[in-house]
């Protein structure tokens, strides 16, 4: 879809607007606005984040309006800036691969959703799927950390990160955005919702495109790469329906479809470099609460990834002089996977205290790659699971199994136990203890493109056993929690950069056990009705037995303070986000070795106000690294062009941006 085709499929798409839900981080410190939005009751399914939480684990949740409040372009940046102890790490900018790490993990171990559906890439476990995920669409974010196996399956070690989009109401509403900023970037998004009878429609869409920043260092490009701005352009369109004849029962079906190119960003070679994506996501749910002991779901779901990568290299004479023509690398070849799976899940309620869940997840994917060279690959799971759960007051207790069938690969059966006690008032304790199971990706057993590092198809699952506590406070104008972690990997799944046969890696199970170990501590005051503050800081250590080398790509620290102000009428206000990263590591081939790239602030700055009485008319502005803070996200290999000698290429973040947004809203 072209540029032209995608704003009038926009403004057909959105040309309703809206009146936002009162954004959690800062509507709570004014009070609840006037006109706030009833959305419709929550079922079995969603409310289990909220269940976890009860039962030991830790949840954040961030609402999309204040996400749009602080001018965020995409999911990635609202995961950046707004969830305290998650490190998301963008490569150059919005719509691109981020490395990802929470309570200590790489971002193979944290899985992502899209209202409850897998999104995270079944060929590539460490490819991240947010380059297709804009923020207008949010609702709100959760985040669970810890072990989720149980409920959530093999990816999510760590815990998961599930974006729930615009949800149902029975007031018909909507909103239209336009917005700008200094790399070229155009922005719109839209929504509409409300209701009829039993019947229940939301539908959103999004656009987005920017010409980008120079994602390398000046001294780091090679004279062949004449691609020097790392763009995008992004289209998204969604629709989702319920039908609610009683509080005994619902139907829900929704669609998503995204599609769009981002340039990947390159060094050397490239005249144009660059990613077509077409994403489909939909699912079709029944939810069904016949008695009050009994409520049970099943879902369908379906989503299919169809990216093409395209690469036009320059050709160059025996002196290194562009000689203006081209060599074709890659034309529009194709890597696409597709994951369809039926969830079911059950709860019963034995006595007032004592439940029972039961559930079966079956997922079946397949794959291929035509750039990394990876031949179609296919697997089925089978994964039935069970759990019990006390509530007795202040303590509840929970204990549950699952059991993986995978095709590929050997069964497992992964448990989990947690609990939490009310202590005073508003005190708790909590936690957590569990295994957990990770399957090697298709890129991790058959890649064998001579660019990267080789596959190895004798690799053995990762396992590991999980461990989380906390001691901590639950309301009030001050919560928070002081909270400690240590997970001992087996058969970590990491690349050997020492074998001579292999000078840019082969994919090996590390010997011997690894262990992450480390704590977070976070805060949360609402200071008057006015300002509130979240502050966060986490530690950790993630080393190979016997070494004292942390593990690539993980931080050792990281800190996080988000300020959040509004005036008590709510017409105007603001927030600050503050990022700092510490030590973090990357490691290449060839001799090249390990680079520390950490020790960065990020600051971000934004103000809005509506400019009527009635709220209709927003405005905002917001400094994107506002102290101009030049940073590597990550550590690229880049080859001299004549001799062929590898060195270390920095990866930018994104300079200091300023973005300007418009918003109608009734």
């Amino acid at each position: 879809m072209g540029n032209y085709k995608g704003a009038v499929w926009l403004a057909g798409a959105a040309a309703v607007t809206f009146l936002p839900v009162a954004a959690r981080a800062q509507d709570q410190v004014a009070g609840e606005s006037d006109n706030a939005i009833e959305v419709i009751g929550e079922r079995l399914e969603e409310s289990t984040p909220q269940e976890l939480e009860k039962y030991g684990s830790r949840l954040e949740i961030v609402d999309g309006e204040a996400v749009d409040k602080a001018g965020l372009t995409d999911t990635a940046q609202a995961l950046q800036m707004l969830v305290p102890g998650l490190y998301v790490n963008p490569k150059n900018g919005a719509f691109d691969y981020v490395d990802v790490s929470l309570l200590g993990s790489r971002s193979s171990e944290v899985l992502f959703l899209v209202d409850g559906v897998r999104i995270s890439n079944r060929l590539y476990s460490t490819t991240t799927p947010l380059d297709t995920l804009p923020s207008g669409m949010i609702e709100r974010i959760e985040v669970l950390k810890g072990g989720q196996g149980l409920y959530y399956g093999t990816q999510a070690v760590a815990g998961i990160v599930n974006v729930i989009t615009k949800d149902f109401t029975r007031d018909f509403n909507g909103s239209l955005e336009v917005g700008y900023d200094t790399n070229e970037g155009y922005h719109a998004n839209g929504y509409v919702r409300g209701s009829f009878g039993d019947n229940y429609l939301v539908a959103y869409g999004s656009y987005d495109q920017a010409d980008g920043f120079r994602p390398f260092r000046r001294q780091d490009y090679q004279p062949s790469a004449t691609d020097r701005k790392r763009g995008y352009r992004m289209t998204t369109g969604g629709i989702k329906y319920a039908f609610e004849p009683s509080d005994a029962f619902r139907l829900t079906a929704s669609y998503q479809h995204n599609e769009g190119r981002v340039d990947f960003a390159k060094a050397e070679d490239a005249a144009a470099a660059f990613n077509t994506r077409n994403e489909e996501i939909a699912s079709l749910k029944v939810d069904w609460k016949p008695t009050d002991r009994f409520a049970l779901y099943v879902k369908g779901y379906w989503h299919d990834w169809h990216s093409t990568y395209t690469e036009f290299d320059n050709d160059l004479d025996a002196a290194g002089n562009l000689t203006g023509t081209l060599t074709t690398i890659d034309d529009h070849d194709p890597w696409v996977f597709e994951d369809i799976g039926v969830n079911a899940l059950g709860e019963y309620k034995l006595t007032g205290a004592v439940s029972l869940v039961g559930g079966w997840d079956f997922q079946k994917y397949h794959g291929q790659d035509a750039v990394f060279l990876i031949g179609r690959h296919s697997e089925e799971v089978h994964a039935p699971f069970a759990q019990i759960k006390l509530a007795t007051g202040a303590l509840n207790l929970a204990a549950g199994l699952r059991h993986n069938m995978p095709s590929d690969g050997p069964d497992k059966t992964v448990w989990n136990v947690s609990g939490r006690l009310g202590i005073g008032l508003d005190g708790y304790v909590r936690g957590q203890v569990g295994t957990s199971f990770r399957l090697p990706d298709a890129y991790e057993l058959y890649v064998i493109d001579p660019c990267c590092e080789t596959g190895n198809p004798n690799l053995k699952p990762e396992e590991s056993f999980n461990a989380e506590a906390a001691i901590g406070l639950g309301q009030g104008p001050v919560t928070g929690e002081i909270a400690g972690f240590y997970r001992k990997v087996k058969n970590l799944i990491d690349i050997d950069y020492s074998l001579p046969a292999y000078p840019d890696g082969f994919i090996v199970n590390t010997p011997g056990a690894v262990k992450v170990w480390g704590g977070e501590v976070v805060l949360t005051a609402h200071l008057n009705r006015i300002l509130s503050v979240t502050a966060d800081y986490t530690h950790t250590e993630a080393e190979i037995d016997g070494t004292r080398r942390q593990i690539r790509e993980i931080p050792r620290d990281i800190a996080k303070l988000i300020l959040a102000a509004q005036a008590r009428d709510g017409r105007f206000g603001g927030s600050v986000e503050a990022n700092w990263v510490g030590d973090v590591y990357s490691e290449l081939g060839n001799g090249i070795g390990r680079i520390d790239h950490g020790n960065y602030t990020i600051v971000d700055v934004a103000v809005w106000a509506f400019i009527d009485s009635a709220r209709h008319h927003r405005i905002g502005v917001r400094l994107e690294n506002a102290l101009d803070h030049k940073y590597a996200t990550r550590i690229s290999q880049v080859r001299e062009d004549l001799i062929d000698t590898p060195y270390a290429a920095w990866n930018l973040g994104t300079p200091l941006t300023l973005h300007a947004t418009y918003r109608f809203s009734f």
